[in-house]
């Protein structure tokens, strides 16, 4: 009971928090924008144009090699929907049962999901500004992707003061195979790769320049990052860890205890968060967490980066090079690898952890940001020893890179195997949105689907539960009552299907739309009249 009620004042409570976090934050970024300005003006600008372009050929590449596509079921429908009713309700929580009515969204039933709302929010301030389409959220994760460019490019240069080693780094990134295809995805990982990318970025401008307006930057950062995946509070301990490493002395400073006033107050929420789901299973049979675990995540997430399938061999040998070869650069060397380590080796005592377990190798999204700028490293490691006896060496060094990211193309090409009947669901129901007219409703499993196609919806099981529903709606919308035959109509769970063969087998009903594929059958029926 205690939980229902925090998450109840979570769905809104979390929203204006999220508002005054975000409006901080940008607030803060336009003011501090001088001081990394400065660090922009040490950079020569040659070397500024091709950091522009490498982000430029980053989104292409995302945006034209990789498919645009769902990778994960119906997890990015809900952060989809989650954000379609923060911006429309002001409700951080998924629609469950919904109605379009004067082209806006009433929403009936509720639930509040256990992902952290901080991506849905940010894809709810695109969906109010120019309106729900899915179409955007992905555009939205394209852009982060580009944008990490200069962020890995900035704290390499702030850690190693080496131009060529950030530049390589940040070419890595972009060809780094899996990162191509989740970045064209409506998936949660990229915008969380970038908000801790852009913590760990503000606190070495911070350090830099020990202006107020930089330390508010960094809070408001910190903060914002912590609400986009359950894990992402870990990134506190590795800034503080960051501090301790380079400068212990900011600890003295008083300001810093002021401002983490500030910081503890935009945390509020996301600490009711994780104690409000602290019982929730996540679909784990047995504990979410242990060490029971550890020895299969570790080898299987260990080899991930030298199987030369998956992720460039070559990446985690340049990577071993930067991390091992130079003598000097140890502390920062040291802040690299503790950000590495605390974003993979989290996964490693994580029931779901492996990067073998279906799609969550999209887990690995967080370490490349790490990965990325020792490899760069290493890169500017060979280049220094040889550039007197290869000639050109830089430009067999980028060729190198380039030819060997050619292996990944039909990797990155293929949408995969993994949740192929989850992904024909969402296709279909977005086919069959629009063939329904206006003021029209449909009973489905997913909602979420045709809420955010600006159809109304309500959850298939709602006949079962509460009978004569259908008959209620057939009343209201004139434009009829539809039923959508669905994954979870064809699941080997007799509790799931009976939903939907529940309404059809009480209803008469015509078929508009019908799609076979494999074992599993997708449909689009209209209500008739009751069967007598």
């Amino acid at each position: 009971m205690l939980t229902a009620k925090i998450q109840t004042f979570l769905s809104g409570y979390y929203v204006y928090l999220l508002e005054l976090n975000f409006f901080l934050l940008i607030i803060a970024f336009i003011f501090s924008y001088k001081y990394i300005k400065k660090i922009f003006s040490e950079i020569k600008n040659k070397h500024l144009f091709f950091l522009i372009l490498i982000s430029v050929l980053g989104i292409c590449s995302t945006v034209f090699i990789a498919p645009r596509t769902h990778r994960i079921f119906y997890d990015e429908d809900i952060y989809n929907s989650i954000a379609q009713n923060i911006a429309y309700n002001k409700k951080a929580a998924m629609c469950n049962e919904g109605y379009y009515e004067n082209n806006e969204l009433v929403a009936v039933a509720e639930e509040y999901n256990k992902q952290p709302p901080g991506y849905p929010y940010l894809i709810s301030v695109i969906f109010r500004i120019f309106g729900t389409n899915e179409l955007f959220t992905f555009i939205l994760n394209n852009i982060l992707f580009g944008l990490m460019v200069p962020l890995i490019f900035l704290i390499s240069f702030l850690l190693f003061k080496d131009t060529f080693a950030g530049l390589m780094a940040c070419l890595i990134y972009i060809l780094i195979p899996v990162n191509l295809q989740w970045f064209n995805t409506c998936a949660v990982e990229p915008s969380t790769a970038f908000f801790t990318s852009l913590a760990i970025l503000a606190s070495l401008v911070y350090l830099r320049d020990k202006k107020p307006i930089n330390l508010l930057f960094f809070v408001t950062c910190l903060a914002f990052s912590m609400s986009f995946r359950t894990e992402s509070f870990l990134i506190v301990a590795v800034v503080v860890l960051i501090y301790l490493i380079k400068e212990p002395g900011v600890f003295k400073r008083k300001e810093l205890y002021l401002f983490g006033i500030l910081f503890l107050f935009l945390s509020t929420a996301i600490i009711l968060h994780l104690y409000s789901v602290r019982g929730q299973s996540w679909g784990a049979q047995e504990a979410k967490f242990s060490l029971h675990y550890l020895p299969y995540n570790l080898a299987t997430n260990l080899s991930f980066y030298f199987n030369n399938r998956h992720f460039p061999l070559i990446f985690s040998i340049f990577g071993f090079m930067g991390l091992f070869l130079y003598k000097n650069q140890l502390k920062n060397k040291l802040v690299l690898l503790t950000w590495f380590l605390t974003f993979w080796g989290v996964f490693l005592l994580f029931y779901a952890g492996s990067y073998r377990f279906g799609q969550d190798v999209r887990y690995s999204i967080l370490s490349y940001p790490a990965l990325s700028i020792f490899s760069g490293f290493g890169l500017s490691y060979v280049k220094n020893r040889l550039e007197n006896k290869v000639k050109s060496i830089k430009a067999l060094i980028i060729f190198l890179i380039i030819f060997n990211f050619t292996w990944f193309l039909p990797f990155i090409k293929a949408e995969g195997e993994e949740a192929w009947a989850a992904r024909n669901d969402h296709k279909y129901a977005v086919e069959f949105a629009q063939l329904m007219p206006s003021n029209s409703i449909i009973f489905t499993h997913t909602p979420n689907v045709f809420l955010l196609n600006k159809k109304s919806a309500i959850q298939s099981s709602a006949e079962t539960y509460n009978p004569g529903t259908v008959e209620r709606l057939l009343k209201k919308f004139k434009g009829g009552v539809y039923v959508h035959y669905n994954y979870w109509s064809n699941v080997n769970d007799p509790v799931q299907k009976s939903f939907t063969e529940n309404i059809l087998n009480r209803y008469d009903y015509k078929t508009i739309k019908e799609y076979h594929y494999r074992d599993f059958k997708y449909g689009l029926y209209k209500i008739i009249d009751y069967k007598e």
